[in-house]
């Protein structure tokens, strides 16, 4: 069977790619909360690899606090980069000396290609994990980064408490893109952008899909 760690397990997506993996079968998921996995501590994470050491790492573990950097607080600051950022490098690296062929599927955001005043240091960390990833895939792994758009979640709930939730995707939508990343059904390197509206496109073909080559 396939292992597959999925961090940041107590969120909605989370929960729905684990219930992907479950209907499809063929895998054993390990989907731990951050009170048993925090991304931003080494030691944390060296923990829950001795106990399981996985075959796909899924970076999905977040953090996002609306707020202009005019006003910003320096520890919030730490907390986007060290969560969306250094978590999914700590996580990586240290999942790598477990198993060297480890794939990696990292959750990213449409926000690593939109402006967004107010999240700044957001959008920037998913900017940097979008470039991680090819740099890995350049580097021989196998590295895909799955961003999603507006989605219906808890984290999206506190931000935009009066949204029409009927425009948004739902977790367990985006979460059929996730498992076809966590398959290789996409080339190493590719950013894979997904929508409410081109989901279904997606699980056909190849739409929204940027190429990890070099200089693309």
């Amino acid at each position: 069977m396939t292992k597959v760690l999925i961090t940041g397990g107590g969120g909605d997506i989370a929960r729905a790619i684990v219930a992907e993996l479950e209907t499809e079968g063929g895998y054993e998921v390990y989907a731990p909360g951050r009170d048993e996995l925090d991304v931003t501590d080494w030691g944390s994470i060296e923990a829950v690899l001795r106990r399981f050491s996985p075959d796909v790492l899924v970076n999905n573990a977040g953090y996002v606090f609306s707020g202009s950097i005019k006003q910003a607080d320096l520890f919030d600051i730490k907390k986007h980069l060290d969560v969306n950022l250094g978590g999914t490098f700590y996580c990586t690296a240290l999942a790598l000396r477990q198993n060297p062929n480890v794939s990696i599927v990292n959750i990213g955001s449409s926000a690593a290609t939109k402006i967004h005043a107010d999240w700044s240091e957001y959008c920037a960390a998913k900017a940097a994990v979008v470039m991680a990833t090819k740099c890995w895939a350049e580097d021989g792994l196998y590295a895909v980064v799955v961003s999603p758009g507006r989605t219906k979640t808890k984290m999206r709930k506190e931000l935009y408490p009066d949204e029409d939730e009927s425009t948004l995707m739902l977790p367990k939508d985006f979460a059929k893109v996730v498992v076809k990343a966590i398959r290789r059904d996409y080339p190493s390197g590719s950013h894979v952008n997904v929508h409410k509206e081109d989901v279904e496109i997606l699980l056909r073909g190849s739409c929204g899909i940027q190429s990890g080559k070099a200089g693309l």
